[in-house]
Formats: structure tokens, C-alpha cells, sequence
């Protein structure tokens, strides 16, 4: 039996923000469930901006471009409250980003292999969703979340965020 096409792209999401952690020097670990609403912790080795072993937590959404909206300079997504929730606010133990993965329509297009190269597409961007307010959890509607296309996660880029913004550093 083989993955439908919801796992495989979300497998391949996840999979996709492993590649550019591990092309980053970062490590990568996933909790035994996913009761906290985050996918992945990514964590810098050495001290970095006053903090030893930085680490985020992540949540990867997966997005096909032929569904994916993209106008004015953002990706147009909608979450359900649950997730929403998970990542709004700043009374997490570490800050919380989301990351949208944007992925071919076919999955035959995921991953291309040359002799001397791997090609994976498409792109990914990151988003804190620290400032906004949790909504009612039980709500039907989804949360929309505008993400800025200038927030493509790049290796340097996701090196940047491991570390913490001012609101998680602990005084000293």
C-alpha cells in the first residue's frame, strides 16, 4: 500500500525542512507523538547570540502550488484554530516558528536526481506567529496567515533563527 497524496506531501514537507537543517550543521528531532503541535526541534551546536545550544520549535505545513495563493508579497494560508494556536503567543519554553513548505502539484516533481546534483522543490518560509493572539479553539473558521514571500528559508536564514529573540532570553 502505498502513501496517498496528503502523507506523501506532508512527508515530504517535513522531509524538505530536514534537508535544509541538515545542509545548515543543525540537528533535528521529532517527539515520539505530536501532542504539542510542533513537528520538529531544531537545535545550533556552540553558543550563539548569548545562548548556548539554541533551539526552535517548528510546525511544517505542506502547501501544493497549483492551491498555494500568492499575492502582494505573501502566501495566503489558512490554519485550523488547533494549529494556529499552538504557535500564537510567546508562553512557549522555546520560540515557535511556522513553516510553509511550497510543493510541486505533481509528485513525480518533488525531487529530481543529476549526476552531480539533487534538486528539491519548491521553497519554504518561515513565519513567528509570536505576536498575534490565540483565537477560540473551537471555531470552525480558519485562522488566515499571511506569510512574506521575502521569508524564504534558506540555509543562512534558518541559521538566523536559532537565535532566540529578546522575549526567551533568560537574564543572567
Amino acid at each position: 500500500m502505498s502513501l496517498n497524496r496528503n502523507q506523501h506531501q506532508g512527508l515530504y514537507g517535513e522531509s524538505f525542512v530536514r534537508v535544509l537543517a541538515s545542509a545548515a550543521g543543525l540537528t533535528v528531532a521529532k517527539a515520539d507523538l505530536d501532542v504539542t503541535g510542533d513537528d520538529y526541534t531544531i537545535c545550533r551546536k556552540g553558543n550563539h547570540g548569548g545562548t548556548r545550544h539554541p533551539k526552535i520549535d517548528v510546525q511544517v505545513k505542506s502547501w501544493s502550488r497549483r492551491s498555494a495563493v500568492h499575492h502582494d508579497g505573501h502566501w495566503h494560508y489558512s490554519m485550523r484554530p488547533g494549529h494556529f494556536n499552538e504557535l500564537a503567543g510567546t508562553d512557549f519554553p522555546l520560540p515557535r516558528y511556522l513553516i510553509l513548505v511550497i510543493v510541486p502539484d505533481q509528485r513525480s516533481e518533488y525531487a529530481e536526481t543529476r549526476p552531480d546534483s539533487l534538486l528539491v522543490r519548491f521553497a519554504a518560509y518561515s513565519m513567528s506567529l509570536q505576536d498575534r493572539e490565540r483565537v477560540d479553539p473551537n471555531s470552525t473558521a480558519k485562522v488566515p496567515v499571511h506569510v512574506p514571500v521575502g521569508n524564504l528559508l534558506t540555509v543562512d536564514k534558518l541559521r538566523d533563527l536559532m537565535v532566540p529573540p529578546p522575549a526567551w532570553r533568560r537574564e543572567s
